[in-house]
């Protein structure tokens, strides 16, 4: 359930939150190994240069694409408030299956997670589609990827990477 631990030299119980992205990369691969993976590419990073370091700009290769069971929903900060508004946009990605691409920076070993689960496109037109054999027309819904970032693990570390 926890560990105690002292904080300000008192005894505390500290429970880690199960919400969100595992701590480090390899526990978040085991979880998303029994489901498969469409995509498995392996990388080495090249090193890290200065692009990554002081500009955040980062060359990124597909090394997974698979699925991941999140037990619980992503609360993501969707954006900067604008001005006048009292807190930032927050989007909510629903608990279960969510499918997601693993991208890793060729060269300092970075890796972003996006959700690129399919859902209702909003606003979007249905299509119609026809069938020429049977001759039924039926209605697909208006669907996209989310294609959401909703995670970063740290470069290549002595403790892993970890959840940033």
């Amino acid at each position: 359930m926890g560990e105690v631990q002292t904080v300000e030299g008192q005894p505390t119980l500290v429970v880690r939150s199960e919400q969100g992205l595992p701590l480090k990369l390899e526990e978040l691969l085991s979880q998303m190994k029994p489901f498969g993976f469409s995509v498995r590419q392996d990388i080495v990073p090249a090193g890290a240069r200065t692009s990554c370091t002081a500009l955040r700009e980062h060359r990124m290769t597909t090394i997974r694409e698979g699925r991941w069971f999140a037990r619980f929903g992503l609360r993501l900060n969707a954006g900067f408030p604008q001005p006048g508004d009292a807190r930032p946009t927050v989007r909510v990605i629903p608990p279960g299956v969510i499918s997601l691409r693993l991208e890793m920076c060729q060269d300092c070993g970075a890796v972003c997670v996006r959700d690129v689960s399919m859902e209702s496109y909003a606003g979007g037109r249905s299509a119609r589609i026809y069938n020429r054999e049977t001759g039924q027309t039926r209605l697909a819904p208006a669907v996209m990827a989310r294609n959401v970032v909703i995670g970063w693990y740290s470069g290549k570390r002595p403790a892993g990477r970890e959840y940033t």
